[in-house]
C-alpha cells in the first residue's frame, strides 16, 4: 500500500513543478491569478497517493490508469464547476460548455498520468540489481 501511495504522490509532484514552472514562465500571468489554482495543487500530491493507496486490489497495476481518470473526473468536476477555477483565473465568465469540456479533458489527461503513476508502481516492484561479486570480495 506505501508502494501505491509513493507512486502516486510522487508523480503528482512531478506534475505540479512542471505545471508551476509552466505558470512562472508564461507572460501575461500574475501569480495573484492563479492562487487558486496553487491552493488545489497543494493537496494534489496526498489525493493522488490516497487514491492510488485505496485503489482496487485487483486493479493494481493494470488498471491504474482507469482509477487515475476516475480521479481525473471527480477533480475536474470539483474544480470547474465547484470552486468555478477557470472564471476566478481567467477574470471572465466561462460558458458551461467549456467547462464541462475541460471536465472531459481533465479525466483523460489523468488517464495519461497515471500510466506514469502505474510505471513508478512497477519500479518500485523491481528489487535493486544486485552486483556479481559481493562487496567483501572486492575490497580484497
Amino acid at each position: 500500500m506505501i508502494r501505491r501511495f509513493v507512486s502516486g504522490s510522487a508523480i503528482a509532484s512531478l506534475v505540479i513543478a512542471c505545471a508551476a514552472l509552466a505558470v512562472l514562465v508564461t507572460p501575461g500571468l500574475g501569480a495573484q491569478r492563479f492562487y487558486p489554482v496553487a491552493f488545489v495543487w497543494c493537496f494534489a500530491p496526498l489525493a493522488w497517493g490516497l487514491w492510488a493507496a485505496f485503489a482496487p486490489g485487483k486493479w493494481v497495476p493494470d488498471r491504474l490508469p482507469v482509477w487515475g481518470a476516475v480521479l481525473g473526473l471527480m477533480g475536474g468536476v470539483l474544480v470547474m464547476f465547484g470552486l468555478n477555477v477557470p472564471s476566478r483565473v481567467l477574470g471572465a465568465v466561462v460558458p458551461v460548455i467549456w467547462r464541462a469540456a475541460g471536465v472531459a479533458v481533465a479525466a483523460v489527461g489523468y488517464y495519461f498520468l497515471w500510466m506514469l503513476v502505474r510505471l513508478a508502481y512497477r519500479s518500485l516492484d523491481k528489487p535493486a540489481p544486485m552486483s556479481e561479486t559481493p562487496v567483501s570480495a572486492k575490497a580484497a
